[in-house]
Parts: C-alpha cells; structure tokens; sequence
C-alpha cells in the first residue's frame, strides 16, 4: 500500500530572515528585557573572562556575534553524522550548511555573513564553495566576509560590545569550532591587544531577545509549520491503514518516516515514539524494538499503539500524538480512557484564545480528568480534595503543551533564572507560560494524555495515607489499555486558534479508517493488480499519473468537528496546488481519476488558507 504524497507548496526563495533580526534586534531595546538581562548578570554565579553586562551607552556600537553548526563525526571514526544548523543561527540567517558565522551591526542593522574558509584540497570532497555573490543570492545578507577580514572589520568600526549567546563562554575550551574560540583566533590577528581591551561581551541579553522573537512567528513561518503539520497528519493516517502489514514497532516508525519523505519531508522533527501496549505508559518511548501485542497475549483485546511523531519542513516543526487499537477496534475499556483524554483536549481547545493564561487550562484539563476518573471508579473522593493532594497526577504527569517552531520543544515562554548549582552558571527555566497570557501567531501543541505506569501508580499508592483513594480492583481492569495522548499543534488567534493537525481523533473515525483499509488492502492483494510497485507508483502520482485508488483510502470522515476551531477565522488549510477549486467540507478530495468510486477512496486534501500569498521574500 502507497501513501499518498501531499503536494507541497515549497519555498524556494530565500527565507526573509532580515525580519528575524530586525526582531530581535528591537526585542534587544526592550526595557523589560534588558532589566532581565541586567539582573541575570549581577545574579551570575562567577563571571568568566572579560564579559560584562550593563546597559549599553547611547551611542556605544555594538554587534550580534554567533556561529552556526560545523560538520562533525561519530566518535573514533571518520564517519559523518547528519548535519542539522543550530535554530538559533538558522534564525537569523537560513543557512543550512557548516561552518558559517554571522555578525549582525546593532546600529546600521548590517547582516554580514562569514563562510567557513575552504582550501582547494578539500574541495574534492565536499565541492566548491559558493561564491560570495551565489551567497547573496541565497541568504538574507548584506555582506559576505572572509574569516581573515573580521578583526579589521571590528577594528575599524570601532565595535565596543559584542552581544553573543549564554553558552558563549561555557564551551570556550570545549570545542576548537566554538563562537568563543572562533572569535578567540580572530582576536589573536591583528590589533589583538587592542581588541581585548575594547570589547565587552553580554551574554544574556541576545538569548532572552532570541527566545522572545521566537515565541510568535511571522505569517511565512506558520505556513512552514503547516506544511510539515499536514504532512504528518497523513502520515499518522497511512500507520492506521498499513498497521495489518506491520508486526513490529520498527516498521511503523519506519512507514511513518517513508510516508514523509514520499511527500519531500524527509527529516523528522525528533525521534518517533512508536509505543505499544503497556510501553504506553512511557512518555518518551524511543527504543520502538518490540513486535506489536498480538495473538493470545493477556489483555491483547485492549491494547493501543501510541504514535508521537511529527517531520520537519525547512526546519520547522511538527508535534501531533495519535493513539490507535492494535486490533483495529477500542475495546470497551480502551475507548473509555481514550475518550476522557480526548474531553481533555476538546474542554481546552473550547476555551483557547489570545488573552487566556495556559495555567488556567493545565487547571481545566486536570480538573476533568479527575472528574472522569472519579466517575469510572478508579479515584475515590472527594474531588476538590483529590486535586489539592495531586492525586490526578498519578495518571498524568506532564505539561499540556508548549511551543513549536525551529525546534519541536520551541523556546520562548519561560522566564530564566541561574542554575541553583553554585558551580554552574548556565540558565534554566519556568514552565511553559506560567506568567503571562496566551498572544497571537503562537503555535503550541495541546497534548493531555492519561497512563498507567505501573511504577509511577505505585508510588503515589503507596504514599502514606494515598492507598485509600485509589480503588486498585478497578485500577486493574483498567492497565491493559497502556496509554492514551492526543496532540494537536494549534495556531493562537486573536479570536481562538485554527487547528493545524488534519489527522481525525474521534475513535469512531480511527475504527473507520483501519476498517477501510483492512478491506481494502485484502481486495487489493487478490486483485490482478498485485504486481503493482509501490515506487513506481509513487514517482507516477508525483507526475500526475493515475494510480489505483485502493492504495490511498480514506473513510467518510467529513463531519470535521475535530478540525474546527471557535474563532472566526477560517477553519479551511491550505491549497498546495492554489489551483483546486474550493471544497464545502473541511476536506477537498483531488482525484487522480474521472471515476465517483476513485474520488470517494483518495486520502483529503487541504483546501484555501487565508495565509496564501500572505508573505513576501523581498525586501520591503
């Protein structure tokens, strides 16, 4: 069985990063912020080498200093790991190679951009380098400079403070291709005495403006997380309708990736959990080597496959947790946990607008929760009392979501504080948006879940005086089902959200779509058409060949009232093609046949979003 490749909209033109830092470099004025930035230093365990924070002089000229990734290998050996830029220098630049760096003036705001220096020889490996103009064609830069030239660039310019990262110093001595020790070899050419004397370095005040700019994203950034969210969507939808010929863990982690990649996306954005059975029940399951619960194993009836999995696309991410039956059917039980987890989410998607603090809906999905469970009999009490003693959390034992962009746990929304350890002066964080309200163009996930960990049950149990709130004959009938999350990323607007995530989460829809495909992928396989290849296939969709239907099924799902939000704003996703006429239900079907029959079986395709054409890769 194929996926069914969803057609992206793909940017090709450079990303318009000079916004990015325009942003952070207005966030860097902020008085709130750099009152943050001032305390963080006067707090600072021990300062480290010539660094100072304080604010800056009127006229004191100042620059961003950061390096990006560079190429490195398994431990021992020459073999390549894969390269992925560090989010906080694609930010500022876009650039998805090794061994750059980027010097951003915070007075004339010139991005200068510094390629790594390749000698001829080594050119035979990785081939020529880019030329300076090539680079400007493909990065959102005003300058390119030579490594040699930066220390006469600083010099001349009479820079006094350089703003760069926390992490600046600390890795000082521990890596040859740090920032610190780049600028380090920079600083010993040239007028290196002088240099030192005159530069100051904050290393608080850029990461506090970075991790700001990057809570709220620009209209292109969300259209990015879209794609890579529609995407994956389908994906968790082709696991439902290839699970009869998957036996292990692996291989659904292994389709999941496949199915991404058929439609371009083939990096992830974290590693898939794959967890079946009591496996569940951990939050970050990643090992996905056991084979599927099957056969007459003890409570198999019950079992689920938990699906954490999201790609990436230009870098940026997706988050969505989808949780299915083994066998294809919820077990009485098993439907009964997944349905209070889905009344978790769907009692905070009713509430959720710009304006709203996220405290008040980790309350709301606790407090149903317990609810639920007090209903079913596996709590017992009172359940204001219950919640004051944390007893919910037995069952439920992370945060309801947080933010998503470059990186899947996205920064932003947390307010830095010093390591407690003495020894330590690196940063650490509240929780997600414990001080301030939700804003719009945030994109967070929504993901309560509810598990039975046999370990983390028995601790709370077992606490002194706790035992007589958990009712464990029923806490029994119950274990079986493992765990269920649900985990959509959802875009804040100023009036409620749009849903991004497109894969269905209503248990009857899930039956459905695994019914379908069990059927028919059994007429398919008895068919005349069992020499179909999959790749072949696959290549002829992507030209516009029709290819059987079969292959890429979808029940009748068309009720959508998981993919609609309580704003105004439109609740439609986007046209890849921006050619297909609009659809009257929240899924358009593009045919690759003329047959009704055809039409009814292909996979749904997003219609019209108001974000098309929205964004513009000129400069202004």
């Amino acid at each position: 069985m194929s996926p069914y490749p969803v057609p992206l909209h793909l940017h090709n033109d450079k990303l318009p990063t000079r916004q990015h830092c325009l942003k952070v470099i207005e966030l860097m004025k902020n008085h709130d912020l750099i009152s943050a930035a001032t305390t963080l230093a006067a707090t600072t365990p021990r300062k480290t080498h010539q660094q100072e924070h304080r604010r800056e002089k009127e006229n004191e000229k100042s620059i961003i200093f950061l390096s990006g990734a560079v190429d490195s290998v398994r431990e021992g050996t020459d073999v390549e790991l894969e390269f992925r830029q560090l989010s906080d220098f694609y930010y500022l630049t876009g650039v998805d190679e090794p061994g750059f760096c980027v010097m951003i003036d915070l007075q004339t705001h010139l991005v200068y951009l510094i390629p790594p220096t390749v000698i001829e020889s080594e050119t035979i490996w990785k081939g020529k380098p880019d030329t300076s103009s090539e680079l400007l064609q493909k990065y959102d830069a005003d300058y390119i400079l030579e490594e040699k030239e930066l220390s006469d660039i600083i010099f001349q310019q009479d820079y006094r403070k350089v703003h760069v990262l926390d992490t600046f110093f600390s890795s000082y001595n521990n890596s040859s291709n740090s920032s610190s020790n780049f600028f380090k070899r920079i600083l010993l050419q040239g007028e290196s005495k002088l240099l030192q004397q005159q530069l100051q370095f904050d290393t608080y005040t850029l990461r506090l403006a970075i991790n700001e700019a990057r809570l709220t994203k620009f209209p292109y950034e969300i259209d990015m997380i879209r794609q890579a969210t529609t995407v994956s969507s389908h994906a968790h939808m082709a696991l439902w309708q290839h699970r009869h010929s998957c036996t292990t863990e692996a291989q659904l982690a292994a389709y999941f990736r496949w199915t991404c990649a058929c439609s371009g996306l083939d990096r992830q954005a974290y590693i898939p959990i794959v967890a079946s059975g009591p496996r569940a029940s951990t939050l970050h399951y990643t090992k996905n080597n056991m084979p599927l619960p099957t056969g007459q194993q003890e409570g198999v009836e019950h079992a689920l496959v938990l699906v954490d999995a999201g790609a990436e696309y230009r870098y940026y991410g997706s988050d969505i947790t989808r949780t299915f039956p083994v066998s294809g059917k919820f077990s009485p039980e098993a439907k009964t946990i997944y349905n209070i987890v889905l009344a978790m989410q769907e009692a905070v998607l009713a509430r959720l607008s710009a304006g709203v603090y996220w405290s008040d809906m980790e309350d709301l999905a606790v407090q149903i929760l317990c609810n639920k469970l007090t209903q079913i009999g596996i709590l017992i009490g009172d359940q204001d009392e219950l919640i004051r003693l944390g007893i919910p959390y037995a069952f439920y034992f992370h945060s309801l979501g947080h933010s998503v962009g470059l990186d899947v746990h996205d920064v932003g929304g947390r307010t830095a504080h010093h390591s407690s350890d003495k020894e330590d002066h690196k940063l650490e964080y509240s929780t997600f948006m414990v001080d301030r309200p939700l804003e719009p163009n945030m994109v967070i996930t929504v993901e309560p879940g509810l598990y039975f960990n046999d370990a983390y049950i028995r601790i709370w149990s077992q606490y002194p005086g706790f035992a007589k709130y958990f009712n464990m004959k029923q806490l029994q009938r119950y274990y079986p089902v493992g765990g269920v999350r649900i985990e959509d990323s959802v875009l804040i607007t100023s009036t409620g959200y749009e849903n991004l995530t497109i894969a269905p989460k209503q248990p009857e829809e899930i039956e459905a779509v695994m019914a379908a495909a069990a059927v028919a992928s059994h007429s398919f396989i008895s068919s005349s058409s069992s020499n179909y290849h999959c790749t072949n296939n696959s290549n002829a969709l992507m030209n516009g060949t029709a290819i059987p239907a079969t292959l890429m099924l979808v029940p009748p799902f068309l009720s959508g009232s998981n993919h609609s939000s309580n704003n105004n704003t439109s609740n439609t996703l986007m046209d890849y093609h921006h050619q297909q006429p609009r659809a009257s239900s929240s899924f358009s079907t593009t045919t690759t046949s003329t047959t009704t029959d055809d039409a009814n079986n292909i996979l749904p395709t997003p219609t019209s979003s108001p974000l098309n054409h929205s964004y513009c890769f000129s400069e202004e």
